[in-house]
């Protein structure tokens, strides 16, 4: 129960990041202008609004109007631009949830908070019955990028059908139920409506854990698994009969009693037929399967005369043909599996600099009047066209070298002079196979843990050789010098939140075996050297070349 749980709530997450994902833009552009003069007559207030809806349903949530109920958009002025028909006023405002959302916005101001209906800081009154109902509401702090003053709040409010289309087909058990609350307790969806009016079972919920997973019986009738969201702070409720789960086990008790006695029965039948006069087909047979046992899985066994060796002999039969179908099957999953675990490590490494060299871009233009950007620019938009491509599953270790090369390059206009690097490499390895972004996070640590540290600044080499059918990489540099004792337990600790090293690690390991990897050792003095090993693997069309040249 409580892997569904964490598993579901990590599903509608992704769909609240998804909505947080679509409002950065309205950070880091300069899409507000409309709002920059006062909208101090009705015709700018109109004209204002008007661009808002627009931009707002056309550029940022057009993929997800089917959920939106209605957004509206507070100045820092008070006034008020919304994408309904009707005009609104701050004097319309809910000032109590008004003044609650923005307090909560205020102690997190990059983050976009989430709220129930009940926290809604417009409620129309309709004159019919609407099949839309309002369900939760998404509020952000927006400030200018340049000036860092605040511009307003943005509020969505959102229908029912935004939580219901990741929730409704979830099945808890047969008669399970699912609800979600959000950290006052208010009941933001629910499958069974009747479970919420239970109030043993209402009052349970708000006694399990505000933060992570939670069991708890309640009435000794049902059991209750909850998981806590860190994004939106929602508690995920699974409630389902104990006699369920009870109904279950007791099934699965008389199977295996059932099971056993089957089980008893065979061996006293074959005990007799070991007995008896026909044990010469038999000990052929036990022969056959030692034979087997050694890993000669093409042995067979010709049937003979007697009807109870030949049901033995048709069974060892089909029992290696099966286990050579089982492991045929066992390797194509472990490929499988370690392909997909190769895949999911590689998305781990994101370029987290990006915003810093942006910044560093934009003031090296306000101070320097764009003289030396043209490099920058270049080299990162070099950097950029290879992270994109960086889900392709291989690529070579030439194109990883120049990748690092724009990398410091970059690095060098971020440090000064600080910086500098060295790099040589064998020209007969350029075309050896590697993952993305292994060395990357290498040079990102010998930076900001060595050379960043250290006053005079220092230099990072890197040096790749061939021997025999394995590459090595030495990646060296001066600077603060490592502890190494701390490193090692940050390649064996998966809770870790510095997954640099451990996922260039793991990588590796995953792609070409336990005996390659990386290696730290510390200088005698200052820096550290970290050596990568990876084996001699050229892709087809180079082999075939080195074939055909040799």
């Amino acid at each position: 129960m409580l892997q569904t749980v964490a598993q579901t709530q990590r599903a509608l997450d992704a769909n609240l990041s998804e909505i947080d994902r679509l409002t950065w833009t309205l950070l880091y552009e300069q899409s507000l202008d409309f709002i920059n003069g006062p909208l101090d007559s009705p015709y700018r207030l109109f004209d204002a609004n008007q661009k808002f809806k627009s931009m707002v349903y056309s550029n940022l949530f057009r993929g997800r109007l089917e959920h939106i109920r209605a957004i509206y958009f507070v100045t820092s002025s008070k006034d008020v631009l919304s994408t309904e028909n009707l005009f609104y006023s701050f004097e319309q405002v809910n000032r109590v949830n008004y003044q609650f959302m923005t307090d909560q916005l205020e102690k997190q101001p990059l983050k976009m908070s989430w709220f129930s209906d009940n926290r809604a800081i417009y409620r129309p009154k309709n004159s019919y019955e609407s099949p839309v109902r309002a369900s939760v509401t998404a509020s952000r702090r927006l400030i200018d990028n340049n000036t860092a003053k605040l511009r307003g709040y943005l509020f969505i409010h959102f229908n029912d059908q935004f939580i219901s289309d990741y929730l409704r087909e979830v099945q808890i058990g047969s008669t399970g139920s699912l609800l979600v609350s959000d950290a006052s307790g208010d009941v933001i969806y629910q499958q069974d409506p009747q479970l919420a009016q239970n109030n043993k079972i209402s009052a349970a919920i708000k006694t399990l854990p505000s933060q992570g997973q939670g069991l708890k019986i309640v009435d000794g009738k049902w059991i209750l698994a909850s998981d806590t969201s860190q994004i939106s702070g929602w508690k995920m409720t699974a409630v389902v009969p104990i006699d369920e789960l009870i109904g279950s086990n007791q099934k699965i008790l008389r199977y295996l009693l059932i099971m056993a006695a089957i089980g008893a029965l065979i061996s006293v039948i074959v005990s007799f037929l070991l007995a008896t006069a026909i044990s010469k087909p038999v000990m052929n047979l036990a022969r056959l399967m030692v034979f087997a046992a050694q890993d000669n899985l093409h042995v067979r066994e010709t049937l003979g005369h007697i009807q109870e060796i030949s049901l033995l002999q048709v069974s060892f039969n089909r029992m290696m043909d099966r286990i050579q179908t089982l492991i045929q099957e066992n390797e194509r999953q472990q490929k499988e599996k370690r392909e997909a675990l190769l895949q999911a490590l590689q998305m781990q490494i994101h370029p987290h600099f990006l915003y810093n060299t942006l910044d560093m871009i934009y003031w090296m233009a306000k101070k320097h009047n764009a003289d030396s950007i043209s490099k920058l620019v270049t080299a990162l938009g070099r950097f950029f066209r290879f992270t994109l491509n960086a889900g392709q599953e291989w690529t070579t270790l030439g194109k990883e070298l120049e990748h690092v090369e724009n990398y410091l390059q970059i690095q060098s206009f971020r440090y000064r002079d600080k910086l500098y690097y060295e790099i040589n490499v064998d020209p007969d390895i350029s075309s050896v196979i590697v993952m993305p972004l292994i060395l990357q996070p290498l040079i990102e640590n010998a930076l900001e843990h060595g050379i960043s540290k250290s006053p005079e600044g220092g230099t990072v080499q890197i040096n790749a050789h061939r021997f025999e059918e394995r590459v090595y990489i030495f990646i060296s540099n001066t600077g603060k010098q490592i502890d190494l004792d701390r490193v090692r337990l940050l390649l064996q600790d998966d809770s870790s939140d510095h997954v640099g090293l451990r996922n260039v690690q793991q990588r590796i390991q995953t792609a070409f075996g336990p005996e390659y990897g990386i290696e730290l050792v510390a200088g005698m003095e200052q820096g550290a050297l970290v050596k990568v090993t990876i084996p001699y693997r050229l892709s087809m069309s180079d082999q075939v070349q080195e074939e055909a040249g040799g």
